[in-house]
């Protein structure tokens, strides 16, 4: 099955981004996760590196991962990248300062062997930065959309209880459904998806800002969605 970035026209139409809000999203991401200078940072499944070359100029001691050699190829002209699988990654516990994951858990049939790895390379304190498609209800059917990222989609409240399984706590969370109905009228009309419009109503876009929970307690935060905010826990 060829994945929509495989396309010939994707990057006519995405650039070097593999999701919704392009450089202008990751821009945010980075921002919200307010990094420490120069902190050892993972681009967890970095694609062409558009983000890695973002925390690069950034001043971060970032590092790319990825599973297909044909996209590192293109990652390490903007910082270095290894090959590696999310589930399995070469890195010793406790490796990194953060990790930012744009698009991926949704390519994942199970969670829990990706967030179980982005726990253990993380130290205690460690901040996960991640923006990806999410069902709007939870129980959304992904039947015959294998291969998508819209195959993985998981409502907000199973991602929150599946990053809290694994030793996270989601402090901040923000919706931008108007990012994804944009990019997926945009590859829709450049034949490189196609999309019912029952399947694009069911589905939105999510930015989590999540920590790795150590021995300093609970942290507090906030969740914006739809412009309104609410206090967590």
């Amino acid at each position: 099955m060829t994945l929509p970035y495989e396309h010939p026209k994707w990057r006519q139409v995405m650039g070097e981004a593999f999701h919704p809000g392009g450089e202008r999203l990751s821009k945010r991401l980075i921002c919200l996760c307010d990094f420490p200078p120069g902190a050892r940072i993972l681009d967890a499944g970095c694609g062409m590196g558009a983000t890695l070359g973002l925390l690069v100029e950034e001043g971060f001691d970032a590092l790319g991962l990825d599973r297909s050699d044909d996209l590192l190829s293109k990652a390490k002209q903007n910082g270095p990248a290894v090959h590696g699988d999310l589930r399995d990654m070469p890195f010793e516990d406790g490796s990194f300062d953060g990790a930012i994951c744009e698009c991926v858990l949704s390519q994942q049939k199970k969670l829990s062997p990706a967030l179980s790895e982005l726990a253990r390379v993380l130290k205690d304190g460690g901040i996960l930065g991640v923006t990806d498609i999410f069902a709007v209800n939870r129980g959304y059917d992904s039947q015959g959309r294998d291969g998508s990222c819209a195959s993985g989609a998981r409502s907000v409240l199973e991602m929150n209880e599946a990053f809290t399984i694994h030793g996270f706590e989601v402090f901040f969370f923000e919706a931008y459904p108007k990012l994804l109905r944009e990019c997926t009228a945009q590859l829709i009309w450049a034949g490189i998806i196609e999309a019912p419009i029952k399947t694009c109503c069911s589905l939105s876009y999510g930015l989590w800002l999540c920590r790795k929970l150590g021995d300093e307690g609970s942290l507090k935060g906030r969740y914006e969605i739809e412009g309104t905010e609410k206090a967590a826990g």
